[in-house]
């Protein structure tokens, strides 16, 4: 809608969840884990996906696509998080290193369907790979995304009540 994924104004906020509330008749279903399957046998035409999850429908389903939103949409970020409770640094690191190291953040990239910000790796991976639109998106297309922000807990509260009233209600 041109709007801010970040938008800290109420109008601009219920007018996106009004919006919402027009496509819900066309909504299968608000989930996560089957949505792969869902898209995979074709029981749904459109979805809200990772780029990894869309790479493996798309293994699975040729005729499926994975489109980033020209008009904008959120930055994505994929990392390796380390537990507060974690205990073995010294072996968290090397794991750290080693996946960073070109050849490996390739191979990764390559498995798992996600781009990888890793510019040597790239270089690396066939152009069949690093030419595909859909995972890596144009600087035009990038220059119109957004990283989500941390919009505090009032807003971040306004987006939830809005979000479980929109799912509870639209069933």
């Amino acid at each position: 809608m041109g709007r801010s994924v970040n938008s800290r104004n109420l109008a601009d906020v219920q007018a996106a969840k009004a919006k919402l509330d027009t496509l819900m008749p066309n909504v299968k279903a608000i989930l996560n884990d089957e949505i792969v399957m869902y898209m995979a046998q074709e029981e749904a035409p459109i979805a809200i996906s990772w780029s990894g999850e869309a790479s493996e429908m798309i293994a699975q389903n040729s005729h499926l696509h994975y489109v980033v939103p020209s008009e904008g949409s959120n930055l994505w970020f994929d990392n390796f998080a380390i537990p507060k409770t974690a205990r073995h640094f010294k072996a968290i690191y090397a794991f750290l290193n080693f996946m960073s190291q070109p050849k490996n953040a390739a191979k990764n990239a390559e498995y798992v369907g996600y781009a990888t910000p890793n510019r040597e790796a790239l270089k690396k991976l066939p152009r069949s790979i690093t030419n595909d639109k859909q995972f890596y998106p144009d600087d035009r297309t990038i220059s119109h995304l957004e990283v989500y922000q941390d919009l505090g807990q009032r807003w971040t509260q306004i987006y939830n009540d809005l979000f479980l009233e929109f799912k509870m209600t639209n069933k």
